[in-house]
């Protein structure tokens, strides 16, 4: 899979897309949709969470607070790849706040492990102590007993 690279977009010797666009739509807690100055429309997955689907509990709600912090907002992406669905998948920070962290901070998703080796050491240890600080302090869905993860939920739902 190829994506056009955006106009400004640049790539490092490390092979990271480095970005900038407008936030203009949101599809779930994990994915955001971002216009760039060429007019086109690029999918973002945010590297290093795994929200809820939006049949599972909390799945609208962790759409929302995504929307609420990113809507029509400059959205800086740096990416270093693209996932099985062709979407971007990046680190996306917007006026300095990283999105995904900020989510799993306010309960609306987990630390996604399996991919945990993408990410810098940094940003793996905050993710995990931020999943473990909702989790304690019973933010979002940590409110739920026993929250089901949306990698099994989706295991599930393809049985």
């Amino acid at each position: 899979m190829q994506a056009q690279l955006p106009p400004g977009a640049t790539i490092t010797n490390d092979g990271i897309l480095l970005a900038q666009g407008r936030v203009v739509g949101v599809s779930d807690g994990d994915t955001i949709t971002v216009l760039a100055s060429n007019k086109r429309q690029y999918k973002i997955r945010l590297q290093g969470i795994d929200a809820p689907e939006k049949a599972q509990p909390y799945g609208q709600k962790c759409k929302e607070d995504l929307l609420t912090q990113a809507v029509n907002l400059t959205a800086n992406v740096e990416a270093h790849k693209l996932d099985r669905y062709g979407r971007v998948l990046g680190k996306v920070t917007v006026e300095g706040k990283d999105l995904a962290l900020t989510q799993i901070q306010n309960g609306c998703g987990w630390h996604y492990t399996a991919y945990a080796k993408e990410q810098s050491e940094a940003d793996q240890t905050a993710y995990a102590a931020a999943e473990k600080q909702a989790r304690k302090a019973k933010r979002g869905l940590w409110k739920e007993k026993q929250p089901e993860a949306p990698w099994d939920f989706r295991k599930h739902k393809a049985k």
